[in-house]
C-alpha cells in the first residue's frame, strides 16, 4: 500500500518512495540524527496530549495486518457519533491513519496533530501573496490532504472537514510538570509513550494545543493549485499523482529519477565511508544511472556541496555538476586579491572552497588579517561558554510557554594571554523535576562576574537562550531578578562592551580551511583546525584533564587527517537509544542539523532524567556523560582560538 508516510517522504521526489519502502537496503541520514529523534519523541508526546482533549475516544491498536485495523475502524464508524484515535482508512491501496477522527452525524473531522507552533509570525502563515502554500507548511498540509482525499472516497456523502492541531506558542502551561506526564520509553527499539499517572489523575490545565481549520488549503492541493509541480507525475494532477505513485509502490518499482536541485538536500545521500551493513546510497543510484557516472565521478564534490549556494538550479541548467567545473570567475571574484580582503564575502568563501578543496590552491588554510584586528579588541581572560537546554513542545513547568528554551547545563573554558587554557566551571541541574533556569543563570553569573574578560559562544544559541531566561525573570517574583537581568544584559545588549562574540561568525568572516568542506559547524571546524595546527597537535597529543574529561588524548589522526575529538570520547550513555521514527517532519535545515545533532542527544538524555523510574545509577552515568560532552564543546572553541593565537 501507499501509506501516508511514504507519500510525504516522496513529496519532493517520487523516486524516494522506493527508498522508503526498501529502507532496510537504503541508508537515510536522518536515522542517526539526535535532534530529529528529539523532535519525533516530542511529536509522540503531543499526539498523546491531543487525545486527552477529546475524551471518550476509542484507540485503534496498531496491527501489522492493516485489514484488521480497517475493519475495526469501519465497524466503529457505523455509530452516529464516535471519536477514534489512529483511525485506519484506505482507498485503492492508499492507506492512512488519522490522529483523531470525530464523527457527528454526517460530519467527519479529520484532525492531524503536529508538534508545530501556531500562530505563525508576521507574513508567515500558510500561503504566500500569490496564493501558493509556503514550503515550510507543505509537508503538514499535504499530509492532511492525503487523508482527506482518501476520506472523500470512502465517505462520499459525508461532510469532510480537515484540521491541523498545533502548539499554541502563546499559551502558558497552567499546571506543574505537564511534560512529565508523558514518558517516552523504548520498546523493541522504537519510541513508545507511557503515562506516568492514571488517566483520571491527569491535570491538563488550559489547552496548549489549538485546532486550525485547513479546508481552504486542502482544496488548493486537491485542485492542483497549491504549488508549482516538482515532478512530471505531480504536474498531471493530484489523482494521477497518487495513482501512479501507488502503482510504483505496490509493484515495488522505482520511479525514474528526476535529477534536479531538490537532490541537494536528499536524505538518501550518504558518503560511501558512512554506509553500513551493505546498505546502498539512493542518491548515487539516481545520479549514477541518470548521468552514467562512474563511482569515481560520484565521489567527487558536487555543486550541491558549495557552501550556502542558492543558485544550484542555474548551475545544473548550464550542465555544471562538479565542483572542479567551477572557477572563482563564476562568482566574479578576483582570487588573487582574496588574501588582502578585510573580511570575506559569501562569494569569496565559495571561491575559496572551490579552489582549495579541488586542490587548485595548494595552501589548505587562509586567515585574513582582519581576524587579528578583532583579537586586538578583546579583553583577557577569554571565556568560552556553551549551554545545553531543552525547548519542549510540552513545558516542564507552570508558567512556561511551548518551545521556550530551558537551559539545564553550561561549561566554561578560560584562556589567558599566553594561550593557556583552563576548564574553570561546569554545571548541570541534577535534581529531578526542578525548574533549572534561574539557578542556571545564578551559577553562570558567579563565574563570569569575577572579571571583565570577553565572552564567546558558537553560533547564537547561547544569546537566544539568555534572552528567553531574561523574559522569564521579568515575569517572575525572584528577589534578585533585577540583578540577574542586569547581568544578562551585559551579554546580550549589543551596546555592552561584553556583548557575546560569535566564534562561528569570526570563522565565516576571516577563516577557511579546505578540511572544513562546506560546513561551519564546530564538529567540522575543530578537526580541520587540528589538522592544520602543529601547535595543537603537540599540545593535545598529551593527556588532557579538565573537570570531567580526565587524562584523555584528544589528538589522533588517520591518513594524515585529524580524527574528530568527539569520536575519542565514550558515547553519550543512555541505556537504550530509540531508532528514529519513520514519519519525521524534517523541519530543520542542513546546517542546523549539523550543529545540533549531538545537542539533540543531550536534550533526550536530560529529559529522560526527569522521570521517576530512572535508576540513580543510570542518572549519575548520564550526567557524567553530559558533562564530558559539554566540556569538549567549550574546549573545542578554546582550541580554535589557540590555533589563531599561535599564528598571530
Amino acid at each position: 500500500m501507499l501509506t501516508k508516510s511514504t507519500f510525504i517522504h516522496a513529496l519532493d521526489c517520487p523516486t524516494k518512495a522506493y527508498y522508503k519502502v526498501n529502507h532496510e537496503h537504503y541508508q537515510n541520514t536522518q536515522d542517526d540524527n539526535g535532534f530529529l529523534q528529539a523532535l519525533a519523541d516530542g511529536g509522540i508526546q503531543v499526539g498523546e496530549l491531543a487525545r486527552h482533549y477529546f475524551p471518550g475516544g476509542h484507540l485503534i491498536e496498531y496491527n501489522r495486518d492493516k485489514q484488521v485495523s480497517l475493519d475495526e475502524t469501519a465497524t466503529l464508524l457505523e455509530q452516529d457519533s464516535v471519536i477514534l484515535y489512529e483511525a485506519a482508512i484506505a482507498h485503492e491501496n492508499c492507506y492512512s491513519l488519522v490522529d483523531v477522527l470525530v464523527k457527528e452525524g454526517n460530519k467527519i473531522k479529520l484532525i492531524e496533530v503536529k508538534s508545530k507552533s501556531w500562530p505563525p509570525g508576521p507574513n508567515d502563515d500558510f500561503q504566500r501573496k500569490n496564493g501558493l502554500i509556503r514550503p515550510k507548511w507543505q509537508k503538514y498540509l499535504y499530509d492532511v490532504a492525503f487523508q482527506t482525499w482518501i476520506a472523500k472516497h470512502v465517505f462520499p456523502d459525508a461532510d469532510i472537514q480537515p484540521y491541523l492541531m498545533l502548539i499554541n506558542k502563546e499559551q502558558e502551561a497552567t499546571v506543574e510538570g505537564l511534560h512529565q506526564y508523558f514518558e517516552i520509553q523504548t520498546v523493541n527499539g522504537r519510541s513508545e509513550l507511557r503515562l506516568t499517572v492514571p488517566v483520571e489523575e491527569l491535570e491538563l490545565g488550559e489547552p496548549i494545543l489549538t485546532q486550525v481549520h485547513v479546508a481552504e488549503q486542502v482544496d488548493l492541493i486537491l485542485n492542483d493549485t497549491a504549488r508549482e509541480p516538482l515532478s512530471p507525475i505531480e504536474s498531471e494532477g493530484f489523482d494521477s499523482w497518487i495513482h501512479q505513485l501507488r502503482n510504483h509502490v505496490v509493484d515495488n518499482q522505482k520511479y525514474p529519477s528526476n535529477l534536479s536541485k531538490t537532490c541537494k538536500n536528499c536524505e538518501h545521500r550518504v558518503a560511501a565511508r558512512n554506509l553500513v551493513d551493505g546498505n546502498s546510497c539512493g542518491f548515487d543510484e539516481c545520479w549514477g544511472q541518470g548521468m552514467g557516472w562512474t563511482p569515481e565521478q560520484l565521489a567527487q564534490p558536487l555543486v550541491f556541496d558549495v557552501w550556502n549556494e542558492k543558485g544550484v538550479h542555474k548551475m545544473l541548467d548550464q550542465g555544471i555538476y562538479h565542483l572542479d567545473e567551477l572557477t572563482p570567475e563564476y562568482y566574479k571574484v578576483n582570487y588573487e586579491e582574496l588574501p588582502n580582503r578585510q573580511k570575506f564575502e559569501q562569494v569569496d568563501r565559495k571561491s575559496l572552497q572551490i579552489m582549495k578543496t579541488t586542490g587548485r590552491d595548494p595552501e589548505s588554510e587562509i586567515v585574513l588579517p582582519g581576524l587579528f584586528a578583532e583579537m586586538d579588541t578583546w579583553t583577557y581572560p577569554l571565556h568560552f561558554i556553551d549551554f545545553e537546554g531543552v525547548s519542549p513542545a510540552i513545558p516542564f513547568h507552570r508558567g512556561m510557554r511551548p518551545y521556550k528554551k530551558t537551559p539545564f547545563q553550561f561549561s566554561i573554558h578560560d584562556m589567558d594571554k599566553d594561550g593557556n587554557v583552563t576548564h574553570v566551571a561546569e554545571w548541570v541541574e541534577r535534581e529531578r523535576g526542578k525548574f533549572p533556569c534561574f539557578t542556571f543563570i545564578r551559577e553562570l553569573k558567579k563565574v563570569l562576574e569575577k572579571d571583565s574578560g570577553s565572552v564567546f559562544m558558537y553560533h547564537h544559541y547561547e544569546r537566544t537562550t539568555l534572552r528567553d531566561v531574561r523574559a522569564m525573570l521579568e515575569r517572575s517574583r525572584e528577589d534578585d531578578k533585577d540583578e540577574l537581568i542586569a547581568f544578562i544584559d551585559t551579554l546580550v545588549d549589543d551596546q555592552s562592551p561584553r556583548y557575546l562574540i560569535d566564534q562561528q561568525k569570526l570563522i565565516i568572516d576571516y577563516y577557511y580551511s579546505s578540511h572544513m568542506g562546506n560546513s561551519n559547524s564546530i564538529k567540522y571546524v575543530l578537526p580541520a583546525v587540528l589538522t592544520e595546527s602543529e601547535y595543537l597537535k603537540e599540545v593535545y597529543a598529551q593527556p588532557y584533564s579538565g573537570l570531567s574529561i580526565q587524562n584523555t588524548i584528544l589528538y589522533a589522526e588517520e591518513n594524515g587527517i585529524a580524527v574528530n575529538p568527539y569520536q575519542l570520547l565514550d558515547p553519550l550513555e543512555l541505556d537504550e537509544i530509540p531508532e528514529v521514527g519513520a514519519d519525521l517532519e524534517g523541519i530543520v535545515s542542513e546546517e542546523h542539523k549539523e550543529t545540533v545533532a549531538d545537542g539533540g542527544m543531550a536534550m533526550m538524555a536530560w529529559s529522560r532524567m526527569q522521570f521517576p523510574d530512572v535508576t540513580e545509577e543510570e542518572r549519575e552515568r548520564v550526567f557524567k556523560s553530559l558533562l564530558r560532552y559539554c566540556e569538549l564543546d567549550t574546549l573545542a572553541m578554546a582550541m580554535i582560538q589557540q590555533h589563531w593565537s599561535s599564528l598571530y
